[in-house]
Parts: structure tokens; sequence; C-alpha cells
């Protein structure tokens, strides 16, 4: 069996959603709130072994139960004996590559059944087959229901690990050669046993029990004893698996969900639909690595059909970008969208980036100083905000990515934009040979930053920093690199000038050079460019990490009276307002003060 398309309306979070399913193996990403589990839920729904599912008006989309709730599953691969004329062989349809239907299962198409739920504003679910352009359906029992193999790891986890009525364990044994009558028999063991070896205050109990019914004159029992139910082999009272001497209950809860998950597996001929909802829940990264390994295996081989939701980075990286589909919901509307493994380098960047899939918008910094310095910034407005009672960035899910260089940085913009991110990147702009790609770039709706003509996030901060700010900046850089590190970058820079302290003020005046061209040595340093009439250009700069970035990032919140009205303030405030939106305000700019310890 196979879920080929579903559409939902007027359930919980969803308004209206329809979804051609394509892969076996389908993993929903996206921020949280998204409506990934609802979409998980109305699948389980409709295609319910249940008899009697409870619904609530919270399940109607905004508690509306004046529209009902629909909810359509199409299914291929159907069992013979769902498809026999006596059962739904007259009430197949076609379903087509891009998930439109034939009113038949004509050339072209796949047969299929089209499952309804619709649950009224009586709270009264009702389930049928229909097919394109008739008005009416035809009912689909419980147990015709029970063969579509569907079953959701995380409900009712420990009932498949016993010998109960509905577990898939027993599934496994009820059609062998006298399982049932084993189990019985050593439930009546069992019972025996406790008969025998009652403790004396259960058997207390159970006579103060007894002479208080004969008061209320409850029936004339003989002798009331502590016991096991006398059930049978299908109660969920009895035989539980045991490692050892160890129930399986008393293990943890990743292993008994990937046990649960094993025996349902197994327990279903012909194919399954498995949902598994937040598949690393009790699971290791190497547990998670392996189990996604396995269940790429199963799919594959066509045995099984997966669809699972995920907020772990592992998760993301130990699968392939086809399997991926981003879930997005915005007014009711949810839209699903699955990863094209056609996208240039789009597996790299998953792997390099995998939290950034889990994110709401996306801010990619050129490398660890611009991520540094993003981070630092909204950490600070955070604080202003949480303080004002205003969203923060975490609950807005910005995710911030290190681009790894100008160019890599682009491009990964440019990717996550054609997922229908919005995308915002903060590169430099003293690199001509990527206009091209920061053109195409924002062709696509991706936003991006760069500082003034010519210039690297030092040289901006550097250049409009005040006296008073550059002296801070270069103690930094020497509390980082050390005081000789520093002197020695500079006066490389000025020709060889012996320099005192730290001050740029008193360089200028011991070194008889202008304001402007120790600026300039400073901002060369700082960068780590080449030094101008020879030398090798230097590897690292002095705030090339993420740690020194949010160093930064402190500092243009101390100085932000001053660098407010300055290039560096304007990308700031940009960077903010993307962040922020569409709640951006005047008081989550940085400031002074509390936000800038």
């Amino acid at each position: 069996m196979r879920v080929r398309r579903l559409a939902v309306q007027n359930f919980r979070g969803i308004k209206r959603c329809d979804w051609n399913v394509e892969p076996r193996l389908v993993a929903l990403v996206g921020a949280g709130d998204a409506t990934k589990t609802t979409l998980l839920d109305a699948l389980g729904l409709v295609l319910s072994p249940s008899y009697s599912p409870q619904f609530t008006d919270a399940d109607f989309y905004r508690c509306n139960t004046s529209e009902p709730i629909v909810i359509e599953a199409a299914v291929t691969e159907l069992p013979d004996h769902l498809i026999q004329e006596s059962q739904f062989g007259k009430d197949r349809s076609g379903i087509r590559a891009d998930g439109t239907f034939e009113h038949d299962p004509i050339d072209d198409t796949e047969e299929c059944l089209i499952i309804r739920l619709t649950v009224n504003d009586e709270l009264e679910p009702t389930w049928e087959v229909v097919r394109p352009g008739d008005e009416e359906g035809r009912p689909i029992s419980a147990s015709q229901r029970a063969r579509l193999g569907f079953f959701r790891v995380g409900e009712r986890v420990d009932l498949h690990l016993r010998w109960a009525r509905t577990s898939a364990l027993t599934g496994l044994t009820e059609n062998r050669s006298g399982a049932a009558s084993i189990i019985l028999a050593a439930q009546r063991g069992a019972r025996e046993a406790v008969f025998d070896a009652a403790p004396e205050q259960l058997m207390e109990a159970a006579t103060l029990a007894q002479t208080s019914a004969r008061r209320l004159g409850s029936a004339p029992f003989g002798r009331l004893r502590p016991g096991l139910e006398p059930t049978g082999a299908s109660s969920a009272h009895s035989l539980i698996l045991h490692d050892e001497d160890i129930p399986l209950t008393g293990f943890g809860l990743g292993t008994r969900r990937l046990t649960s998950l094993s025996i349902q597996d197994q327990a279903v001929e012909g194919g399954s639909i498995v949902v598994v909802d937040e598949i690393e829940h009790g699971l290791e990264p190497h547990r998670l690595a392996h189990v996604l390994h396995y269940l790429s295996q199963r799919t594959s081989s066509g045995e099984l059909q997966v669809l699972l939701t995920t907020h772990s980075p592992i998760a993301v990286e130990s699968m392939q970008a086809s399997d991926l589909n981003v879930v997005r919901s915005e007014a009711g509307e949810t839209v699903v969208q699955r990863v094209s493994a056609e996208l240039d380098d789009v597996q790299g960047m998953l792997r390099a980036a995998p939290s950034a899939l889990l994110g709401r918008r996306i801010l990619i910094g050129e490398g660890a100083t611009e991520v540094g310095l993003i981070r630092g910034l909204l950490r600070r407005a955070d604080n202003r905000r949480r303080a004002d009672q205003l969203p923060i960035s975490a609950t807005l899910g910005v995710a911030i990515v290190d681009g790894r260089g100008g160019n890599q940085a682009v491009r990964r913009g440019a990717l996550f934009g054609e997922l229908g991110y919005p995308v915002t990147v903060l590169i430099d702009n003293d690199d001509a040979s990527i206009d091209t790609e920061v053109a195409a770039a924002e062709a696509k709706g991706v936003r991006v930053i760069r500082w003034t003509q010519g210039r690297a996030l030092e040289d901006e901060l550097i250049r409009c920093l005040d006296e008073a700010g550059l002296h801070s900046l270069v103690q930094l850089a020497a509390e980082i690199k050390g005081e000789e590190s520093v002197r020695a970058s500079v006066e490389a820079r000025l020709d060889g000038a012996s320099l005192a302290g730290l001050d740029p003020s008193a360089w200028a005046l011991g070194a008889t050079r202008t304001p402007e061209a120790v600026r300039d040595a400073i901002a060369g340093s700082a960068v780590g460019r080449k030094v101008a009439g020879g030398g090798k250009e230097e590897k690292k700069g002095w705030f090339k990490s993420e740690d020194a970035g949010e160093q930064l990032a402190a500092l243009v919140a101390t100085n932000w009276s001053h660098l407010s009205k300055t290039e560096m303030g304007s990308v700031v405030t940009s960077l903010l307002a993307f962040a922020y939106e569409p709640v951006a305000t005047e008081e989550s700019q940085p400031s002074g003060g509390s936000d800038a310890a």
C-alpha cells in the first residue's frame, strides 16, 4: 500500500492543503507549528482502523464547526482482497504521476481508492470510498480500513510489546498452530502461581473487601483473593515480551519505539504505510542514523512507505535531499514542497547547514565573523524584545547559516530561496567576481546585503567608528591576538613606523601619519590583507571567528548612538528588520546599557 495524495480541509491548523505525495520515504521538515504533525494526524484519521475516534470542536479550523472537516487520501498498490468485485473493485479510480485523478483507472494512471473522512458539526465521522465527479461514495468499514496496512509508531507503543487484542505481536502469532493455546495455558499457570503465593497483606485486603461488600449486599462471595485476570490470548492484560527476566516496558523509550516499529512492520502482509512523528525521539544519533538507513532500504525495495517528521539536524544530514519535504503554513494554507535532487549542490548544502531547513527564515553570513556578528546582534535585540514582551528570534524561527565564503554564501542563499525560504545574505563588497551570482540570487528573491563598495565587514566598522570606538576595537583585537601582534601588523602597513600603546590617535601623532592612513592600516590588519608593496596576504585577520564576531556585535551595541547614522548602522538595521519581520520595531535595534553588556 502507498499513499499518493492527501487533501485536508478545515482540520486543526489547516484550512486547506492538497499534497501530491511522490516518494516512498517522506521526511517532513520545517519550522515548529508548520502543521507537519497535523498532516500525519489527518492521514492517521482517514486511514484509521478505529471504529470511533473522538473529535472535539478544537479539531475544526479555528474551532469553526460550520464547515466540515474533510480529509481525502488516495491509496495505491492495493491488496487483492480490497479490490475484489464484492469489495471495492467497482470503486477504483485512476491517479496520474502529477496527482490528478481520473474517474476510472485508465492507461497512464495507477489504480487507487480515494478514501474520504467527513466530520460534521455533530462530531460524527463518516468514511467513504469516493470517485472523481461522483456526488456520493460507498461506506468503508473499520475492518476494511485495517487492511490498508496503516500504522503509526508512537501511539500506544507498549501495546505492541504485548500479546493483546489489537497488538501487532498477536498478529504475528495468532495464525500459528497452537500459539493461542500456549498463551492460554501459560496464563492459567500464572493464575495458579499467584493463588498459591499470594502475600498475607494482599489476602488481608481481599478479606476486608469481601466483608465490606457483604455489608452492602453486593454478592454472596465464597472467598475473595488476589489473582491474575483470567483473560484469553487476545486480552490487553496477557503476556508481554521479556528480555530474560526484564519486561520490555522497563527499557528506554527509543528501544521500545524501535521494537514496536519492527513488530508492526512484520505483522502487516503486503506492505505497510508507516507514520512516525519526531523520529529522533528517544534515540541517540547513531541509532537515529541507523534506523533512517534501514527505512531507506525498506522503502527503496517497495516493501514500505514511511512518512515521518523531524526537528533533528542529524536526521536531515542522514537522509537524501529528495527524501525531504518542506512544510509551510500561512493563514491556514499548508504547502508541502519536495526538495529537488536536481538543485545544484543541494545535498552538500544540507549536510553543511541541516538546521536551516528547520527554521522559517534564514540569515546567511559570509563567514565566521559575520555569523558571530549576526548572532550577537540578535541576542541583544532579543533581550530588549523579551523585556517588551515581543517575539524573539528563536520564536520567529530565524536560522543563521555560515556561508563559507562570498560566492558559496550567495549560492546557498539561492538554493534556500528556491525552496521557498525568505533569505538574506550578508557578504563583503571587495570581490567583483561574484557580482553576477549576486544578481542571479537577487532575481530569485534573495536579499543580498553588502558593505560599501570595496569594503569588508571590518573595513566598514573601522571607518564608521568614532575615535573612542576605534580605540575600543584595537583594544579588543589586542585581547584576541596580543598587543605585540596587533602593533606589528599595523606598523608593517605604515612603512615600519614604531608604535606604542593601543591608541590610534597617539599612533597618528607618533608616526606622523594622518588619522585616515592609520585607519587604513588598522583595517588592512583587521581584514588580513596583503601589505602594500610586498609581503604575503595574511591568512587570518583579527576577528576571524564566531566568538570574535559576537564581540564585535557588543562593540556595535556600545557605540550604537554614533553608528546608527552610518552605513554600518544601516546594514545592521536591515538585518534586524529582516529577522523580526513583520514585527520589527525601533526597540529591536542594538543599544548600549544592559543590552550591550
